[in-house]
């Protein structure tokens, strides 16, 4: 009996072993990316163990790459954050680019504030990676948020140096009527007027006082205090078509800027109905209209931000021309419909893509 007792305790203590070994395997390194909190639980509720310093090195026990990992560092065990974890210590090198113009936000919600337009194809640092939501990045200078949907990863394929056009870029707003300047001074030349909520790419930012910014292809300079992070200071209204209306008047042109890509243009509307008729200004206006289609025309609506008599309205703009049109020589044959808060159809699912296009739009400034 006592022997077997023996074989009994020995089994055990093998298995036991054997379970504590595996445990360790399965611990993978990874590195700290900034100061955080080690806490007894998985919530900011919880009691704070000790702080963790950038860099460190922490073995995960059980990681959640959208919530909270569990860790070992320094004989101390609890949780951290998971998006203050880089990828493991010793993994093959893992190169992000991005599939599609995409925001960088300052959290991990489409509510959250706009950083900056990364470019399609442009290399980030993917600083944690959950593949089923968000991935916090680091890019350009600026660490913030991007849908992990826009991302694709390259094994072993180091970034390759891109054009400056396509580094991460600065996009601003004009807080109020300002002048572009071919020089960073009052007495240079005055390039043209730009309406409020006007949003320019910001190239430089001097210490003079003077942005260096480019506008649909024009470059030139902006008073630094006249330019906001969203349009006249976050101030994008909802606005049902009863109430947008009276904003709207028949040949009056309106500024256009595209919520997803950052490109503006002009319209002028020319009849009122359900909606407002309306038709690019210029040639070059419809280039940048089909541009923020990929070159194809069609009839799903896309977000915009309009601005009417110094107010920055949420709306949608099909982008199919059809039916009559005012305007000759500006390259299209018919003319788009602007939509705003409210818009009724007679095609129901449509009705729901406009809606939703103007919430998109509405929401991107928030």
């Amino acid at each position: 009996m006592r022997c077997l007792r023996k074989i009994v305790f020995v089994a055990i203590f093998a298995c036991l072993a054997l379970a504590l070994a595996h445990t360790a395997a399965a611990a993978e390194t990874f590195l700290t990316t900034d100061g955080v909190r080690l806490r007894t639980d998985p919530t900011t509720d919880g009691s704070i163990v000790r702080v963790v310093n950038q860099g460190t090195s922490v073995d995960v026990l059980e990681h959640d790459p959208a919530g909270w990992s569990k860790v070992k560092v320094g004989g101390s065990t609890g949780y951290i954050r998971s998006d203050y974890l880089k990828f493991p210590v010793g993994a093959p090198p893992a190169y992000f680019r991005a599939t599609d113009d995409v925001r960088l936000r300052e959290a991990p919600s489409t509510d959250a504030a706009i950083i900056s337009i990364i470019v399609h194809g442009t290399s980030v640092d993917v600083l944690n990676h959950d593949p089923a939501g968000w991935s916090r990045v680091k890019v350009g200078g600026s660490t913030g948020y991007i849908r992990s949907d826009f991302l694709t990863r390259d094994i072993d394929i180091p970034p390759q140096p891109v054009p400056a056009a396509s580094q991460a870029t600065n996009v601003l707003w004009t807080a109020d009527g300002v002048r572009l300047r071919s020089g960073p001074s009052t007495e240079s030349t005055i390039i043209k007027t730009l309406n409020i909520g006007t949003g320019v790419t910001v190239q430089e930012q001097g210490s003079n006082g003077w942005s260096k910014v480019s506008l649909d292809g024009t470059v030139g300079y902006i008073r630094s205090d006249l330019l906001s992070a969203s349009p006249k200071g976050g101030v994008v209204e909802y606005l049902d078509w009863s109430d947008a209306k009276n904003l709207v008047n028949v040949g009056v042109p309106i500024r256009v800027l595209d919520v997803r890509t950052g490109l503006s243009y002009t319209i002028r509307c020319f009849s009122k109905g359900g909606h407002a008729d309306v038709e690019p200004l210029t040639a070059a206006d419809t280039d940048t209209i089909l541009k923020t289609r990929d070159g194809v025309w069609a009839w799903d609506p896309r977000p915009v931000w309009v601005t009417i008599s110094g107010r920055t309205v949420a709306a949608s703009l099909n982008g199919m021309p059809h039916a009559g049109s005012t305007i000759s020589g500006n390259n299209m044959n018919g003319h788009l419909c602007l939509h705003f808060g409210g818009t009724v159809t007679n095609n129901k699912s449509y009705q729901s893509d406009l809606r939703n296009a103007v919430l998109e739009a509405f929401n991107a400034a928030r």
